[in-house]
């Protein structure tokens, strides 16, 4: 019992340093995809300036991490890297879908635009919402599969 809460301690922490450590990526990713989904009608200014995430960000790729060592704890080895892929592709999708949804949604509120452009500060993003939004959508499947291990 004792060495199954230690891996899923070190999993989650695995994940929080993860979190931590591509959190810049992200940011520069989310700005692109707001660019890239609006067609370039979202120009960024000001500072860059941020010294740390939304602690629920980080948490949440704790708890992917968890939840995802938990779902696949006695599976092979090449069905725990389909399901991996599978996340992460799930991510990548969530990320795209919730960044363009957010990206048309400024553009069409905004009311001061010229020709249709916005021109939004880099702060003005709720990065960390975002990130933690995909990253429990993309956990959902490995979910589905802990709850059918679960009843069975």
């Amino acid at each position: 019992m004792i060495k199954k809460i230690l891996i899923g301690i070190v999993f989650f922490i695995i994940g929080f340093g993860i979190a931590v450590f591509l959190y810049s990526f992200f940011r520069h990713l989310i700005q692109d995809l707001f660019q890239w989904t609006t067609n370039n009608k979202v120009h960024f200014g000001g500072k860059d300036f941020y010294l740390f995430g939304n602690p629920y960000y980080f948490t949440s790729f704790g708890l992917i991490f968890l939840i995802f060592s938990i779902a696949n704890r006695k599976t092979k080895p090449l069905k725990i890297m389909m399901n991996g892929i599978f996340v992460t592709i799930l991510f990548g999708i969530a990320l795209t879908g919730i960044c363009a949804i957010n990206a048309n949604l400024k553009i069409v509120e905004c009311t001061d635009c010229d020709d249709g452009i916005i021109r939004l500060g880099y702060n003005e993003i709720n990065y960390s919402l975002i990130l933690s939004f995909s990253a429990l959508l993309s956990i959902i499947p490995s979910l589905v599969l802990m709850i059918k291990a679960k009843k069975n």
